[in-house]
């Protein structure tokens, strides 16, 4: 999946989860500017390894602060996943 997908549909989850209609960004902060705490990071992660068909670490996950964070993990879970399947 190329990143522009993977950007835009974990935005699209964002807003769905979140209810927030503004503009998100890469660099919007999951706490400061969406006030989403660790437990709806993980409830958020549940979707996005739904959604994209992947595992994403809880270890990596509590160090995302920002959607641009989370893009990556996907990313990152993506090519593995690939690897995995070669």
């Amino acid at each position: 999946m190329i990143q522009e997908t993977i950007t835009s549909h974990i935005m699209a989850l964002v807003k769905e989860h979140t209810g927030i209609e503004d503009a998100l960004s890469p660099e919007t902060n999951l706490e400061d500017d969406l006030a989403i705490d660790s437990l709806e990071r993980v409830e958020l992660a549940i979707k996005m390894e739904k959604a994209f068909g992947v595992a994403l670490a809880n270890s990596k996950l509590r160090h995302t602060l920002t959607i641009g964070d989370l893009i990556q993990l996907v990313i990152h879970a993506e090519q593995d996943k690939r690897v995995i399947n070669v």
